[in-house]
């Protein structure tokens, strides 16, 4: 975190990247699989074993949802810079994109300890599935801020990378965020109704990810009113 500019440099300069892709890798694999565990923990006041079950999918399929979303989008974003003037490599961008996503894994994993403290404490599920889409909406804006940040500053310092590049990398990052929710939508459940069996993934394709929002939302609030009415 304290040698991001470092990381840059490497980067443009192409020197380590496949040691540093190797490196981002494991780090957003493991960071957002220990997050995933605190996901599926909320399982754990029906049982056990079903706490087990969904701690552990949630764990693989966190780092997952990272992967995949990267995997469908990556590409578009190459070839777009490309066209652009960008002379980057496809691994240096590549190496560029984890490296942001190796910043919100490391925010995630930070998280982990608030998140397992109001899961143990009894939160009610909706006020959890809130909980999650705050932390990982909070992470994923700051790991792509410090890739927009930094590619600003590098711009200033190397032609490699074109300034209205980066014009472009703000459009791309909205559109990872887009396909992001669609991809955790397809694989939900991650945390777990405690109303329900235990799934690797939820029948039933109705709905979308804002309107599981706000149904959450609209839960919480009902159920508050109903706490102070009583």
């Amino acid at each position: 975190l304290r040698r991001r500019e470092a990381f840059f440099s490497e980067i443009f300069e192409g020197t380590n990247l496949h040691v540093r892709i190797r490196q981002f890798l494991f780090a957003i694999v493991t960071l957002s699989a220990i997050y995933g565990l605190t996901m599926g923990a909320t399982a754990l006041s029906v049982g056990w074993d079903r706490g087990g079950q969904q701690m552990l999918s949630s764990a693989i399929k966190v780092p997952l949802l990272y992967l995949l979303t990267l995997l469908v989008c990556y590409p578009v974003l190459f070839i777009i810079l490309v066209l652009i003037g960008s002379k980057l490599s496809f691994v240096q961008t590549l190496a560029l994109i984890l490296l942001a996503l190796t910043f919100n894994a490391v925010l995630l994993a930070s998280f982990a300890p608030i998140v397992a403290f109001f899961t143990i404490t009894g939160s009610s599920y909706a006020f959890i599935k809130l909980l999650h889409v705050l932390v990982m909406t909070f992470s994923g804006f700051w790991g792509m801020a410090a890739l927009y940040q930094g590619l600003r500053e590098m711009c200033e310092k190397s032609n490699l990378y074109p300034k209205r590049a980066v014009d472009i990398l703000r459009v791309w990052i909205l559109v990872f965020g887009f396909v992001g929710t669609q991809m955790a939508w397809s694989l939900r459940p991650f945390i777990g109704d405690p109303d329900s069996r235990f799934e690797i993934f939820r029948k039933g394709g109705e709905g979308n990810f804002y309107t599981a929002v706000a149904h959450s939302v609209t839960d919480l609030i009902r159920s508050q009113t109903d706490t102070d009415r009583k």
